[in-house]
């Protein structure tokens, strides 16, 4: 019984995996692999192309922004300030490596209700309208003792610039160092010593300055001189660090113009920067009209 049972198993056994269906094994071909391989290398090249275009792009445009933004930063410190300036101070020099601006910026002014004009007696002090700065505080000019002034300085219608960058110790002339202010009233403006007024100015106009300021460009930088001395003949460039302003300028194609002052209009300084970077060029090109009168 036991031996009949186990051959009929072993039958059944057989039968079924006879009539069982065989799978048929698959997989790529050589030729597929090739095809598949080429179209993944140009989508490859097309994509590659892409990324590389948008971040191009993206850097020239970060290029752009950053040449824009030190520009525009110097060229507006620059136009601010030569607004600023005593009248007819403004005066330019170069020579093949370098161009220089010059003026003299205005601390404060006022109008002046009394002044020593020559034929009239020397006198130290000036009577002056109780004047302010650009702040809104009260100007003040203090001086620790007779030998150590206040080293500020007021000019009164200056129409020429050798009368702006003159010796400012003189007893003729029209700009002379004061010694302090106030005074002995708010009305009073101390001078170093007795002095004379060449000419009276129209509008009663007095300006207070300090230091000369320079805007230099050397090669493909411009930079900013500040707290050197007075000098009658220009300097290129002043005989002190400068600050530097801006870099990636065309040295050839940069410059600054003044013209003088005439009797239709004040006088006009042109300006002409151009920035260059990495191919991208910005170029800035304006005439600044200096609203001070003497």
């Amino acid at each position: 019984m036991r031996y009949l049972i186990k051959s009929l198993t072993k039958n059944l056994t057989k039968n079924s995996t006879k009539n069982l269906p065989l799978k048929k094994t698959s997989g790529f071909t050589l030729m597929e692999l090739i095809i598949v391989i080429i179209i993944m290398g140009v989508m490859s090249v097309g994509i590659a192309g892409f990324i590389n275009l948008s971040t191009q792009t993206y850097l020239n445009v970060i290029e752009r922004d950053e040449l824009l933004a030190n520009a525009r930063f110097a060229v507006e410190r620059l136009n601010r300030e030569v607004r600023n300036a005593v009248p007819n101070s403004m005066r330019e020099k170069s020579n093949s490596i370098t161009r220089c601006l010059e003026f003299v910026p205005i601390i404060a002014s006022t109008i002046y209700t009394e002044i020593p004009v020559a034929p009239d007696a020397a006198d130290q002090n000036i009577d002056v309208v109780p004047f302010e700065l650009a702040n809104g505080n009260d100007y003040r000019c203090d001086a620790s003792s007779v030998s150590d002034p206040c080293n500020d300085v007021v000019i009164v219608y200056p129409l020429k610039k050798s009368e702006v960058y003159q010796a400012h110790n003189d007893n003729l002339g029209k700009a002379f160092q004061i010694r302090k202010y106030p005074a002995a009233s708010d009305s009073e403006l101390e001078l170093l010593q007795k002095i004379t007024f060449t000419e009276d100015s129209p509008t009663n106009r007095a300006y207070i300055f300090n230091s000369p300021v320079s805007y230099c460009l050397n090669g493909g930088t411009l930079k900013r001189y500040v707290g050197y001395a007075f000098q009658v003949t220009q300097a290129l460039p002043p005989s002190i660090e400068g600050s530097l302003m801006a870099e990636g300028l065309d040295f050839s194609s940069s410059s600054f113009t003044v013209f003088e002052a005439s009797l239709q209009r004040n006088a006009v300084v042109q300006i002409k920067l151009n920035f260059t970077r990495d191919g991208e060029q910005v170029v800035f090109d304006n005439a600044i009209h200096i609203t001070n009168i003497p």
